[in-house]
């Protein structure tokens, strides 16, 4: 069987997916999220080269890197970068501990291997040459171990590349944080809010812009009086239900992460340099990192 040549787990199967961990524990939402809105970011599907650029800036422009590479990608999620991957890496080993992987676009990809699992059970039997983590790491419930373990799955010679959500200039007293997260989760269950959006998103839409161009295009001001979290790049032209749709998706997943622990650039670093592991990349701006076993 292909799962024993990269894991050593014993694992049972369903719809052509490995399944270790049946349950999805701390990344509930997430399931939600990704049945619910499984196409919004894929771009097959919203005919956008969003994701795709995305992981390229992620890989310091160097996508091509991955061609007859073997790669292990952890938080698969839907898919909207797995998509990409398959095409361009040899084979591609893709993770996620919760049920939006059943929801994977490119789980039929002969090069693709399925895992449902909370990625440090795993116990590898081969290195891979890359590995890619893309928004799951400040999620995690330790996720300085969570980083560390990422570099047990790749070769000596091979790639780390990661990314995580910065800390803002408040930390945990970012309105998100520290007002909005708490009293949205008390009055409303996941279900609620997404309803809520769903039927208010065009006012909250079209408020939050005025608000913007009151004080001076400022993102932060904004977030603090309306709590939603829109797409805002620019150079992309999406369909104004597209635009909805990422908006709700991306505010559900603001408010209803069960643990988000955002780190500055520095924090990253330290805990990179301290466990002895070699920083070939990094981006300060988004978080973004490619290193390597030293």
């Amino acid at each position: 069987m292909i799962i024993n040549d990269f894991f050593k787990n014993k694992f049972s199967k369903n719809e052509n997916i490995f399944v270790l961990d049946k349950e999805d524990k701390y990344t509930e939402n997430f399931s939600h999220q990704w049945k619910d809105f499984n196409l919004v970011q894929i771009d097959s599907h919203n005919k956008t080269t969003i994701s795709k650029d995305y992981i390229n800036d992620l890989m310091f422009n160097n996508l091509d890197y991955l061609k007859d590479k073997n790669v292990l990608e952890i938080g698969c999620g839907a898919g909207r970068f797995t998509e990409h991957l398959v095409n361009f890496a040899k084979f591609c080993v893709s993770v996620d501990l919760s049920r939006s992987i059943f929801y994977n676009v490119a789980k039929d990809s002969d090069n693709l291997l399925l895992i449902k699992s909370d990625f440090l059970k795993l116990i590898s039997n081969k290195k891979f040459d890359i590995v890619i983590c893309r928004g799951v790491l400040q999620h995690t419930p330790r996720p300085t171990h969570s980083i560390i373990k990422l570099f047990e799955f790749v070769k000596n010679d091979g790639r780390v590349y990661f990314d995580y959500y910065k800390k803002p200039k408040l930390g945990r007293f970012h309105p998100k944080y520290f007002f909005w997260r708490p009293f949205i989760s008390k009055f409303f269950t996941y279900s609620s809010f997404k309803s809520f959006l769903e039927k208010n998103i065009s006012n909250l839409i079209f408020f939050k812009k005025i608000i913007r161009k009151i004080f001076l295009n400022s993102n932060f001001v904004a977030d603090c009086i309306i709590p939603i979290w829109d797409f805002r790049e620019d150079q992309y032209k999406i369909n104004n239900n597209l635009f909805k749709k990422w908006t709700i998706l991306d505010t559900l997943d603001g408010i209803f992460a069960k643990f988000d622990f955002p780190k500055s650039n520095n924090e990253i670093l330290n805990i990179l340099e301290s466990n002895n592991f070699k920083i070939i990349n990094n981006n300060k701006k988004r978080n973004f990192i490619e290193a390597k076993l030293n």
